[in-house]
């Protein structure tokens, strides 16, 4: 089973005229059409919107969400994996996104040794922990999930690639906020209260203050169903050439097996790969 969210939604209003130009029911013409709109790219443009919802698409809940038949979703999604946008993992038949995909989505990570880096670390922790890793980037007050590599086990944390989350209720974003100074932070949270986003309930900035300096000791952040309920995660930064902290790893597990004990071991563990990549990115 997989955490992440459900593509439930109604399609917006806008997307009346562009869902029918692709439908199969009769009645449509030709005249529907704005002519300055190509209904296949649209298509294909809104069904790459609903990774934003969650980290994978079935064919069957696309079909639904977009009010597009299987089989044009089938071949859109085909055309997409051709082209790099998404790639199909067959055991599941689901599709994620893909490595051109999120390229053009991260245009604030600049560095391609970044990603390069990142990628060769989240390989050597996804082998030696066995969970769901991933790459994530500071930006302000969140964090955006860069890449990631999903666990294998059947009970599993999904990909969390392209997500943006509070950063303060995140191991990752932990273990970067923690990297700037407590006025730095403050400036980050300028309000004494930081107020609740989406699930993560409301917290008091001298708490996260307290938190960090936590993590500023031991070298690692953790979460423990902060910002997902079923979710453990424990995050450590990885350093450029100039001892800056560029981004975090993070590695995240049910909370059925992520406890205490097993933070503590998956600290030591990200730790030890966190240093050894410390240094290779320009």
């Amino acid at each position: 089973m997989q955490a992440g969210h459900r593509l439930g939604r109604p399609a917006p209003p806008r997307l009346r005229y562009l869902l029918a130009m692709e439908r199969t029911e009769p009645g449509v013409t030709s005249a529907e059409r704005p002519a300055e709109v190509i209904g296949a790219v649209a298509n294909a443009l809104e069904l790459l919107q609903l990774f934003s919802e969650g980290p994978s698409i079935q064919v069957s809940t696309a079909s639904k969400r977009l009010g597009l038949s299987r089989s044009t979703v089938h071949r859109l999604l085909n055309t997409l994996t051709v082209y790099g946008y998404v790639v199909h993992e067959a055991s599941t038949r689901v599709y994620r996104p893909g490595p051109v995909l999120a390229s053009i989505g991260l245009v604030a990570v600049k560095s391609s040794d970044l990603r390069t880096v990142g990628q060769a670390a989240l390989a050597k922790l996804a082998g030696e922990t066995d969970e769901t890793v991933q790459l994530s980037v500071l930006r302000g007050s969140e964090i955006m999930c860069i890449d990631s590599i999903e666990s294998t086990r059947s009970v599993r944390i999904g990909s969390r690639l392209g997500w943006t989350l509070p950063a303060h209720a995140t191991a990752a974003g932990r273990a970067l906020l923690a990297e700037l100074s407590d006025a730095e932070v403050m400036a980050v949270f300028p309000n004494e209260t930081i107020a609740k986003a989406g699930g993560v309930p409301e917290v008091r900035r001298i708490d996260l203050l307290a938190q960090l300096e936590l993590v500023r000791a031991r070298r690692y952040a953790t979460n423990f169903g902060e910002s997902e309920p079923d979710v453990s995660a424990v995050g450590v930064v990885i350093r450029d050439r100039q001892d800056r902290a560029r981004a975090a790893l993070s590695v995240t597990a049910p909370r059925s097996r992520g406890d205490e004990q097993w933070m503590r071991a998956t600290g030591r563990i990200a730790v030890a790969i966190a240093d050894e990549f410390a240094g290779v990115i320009a």
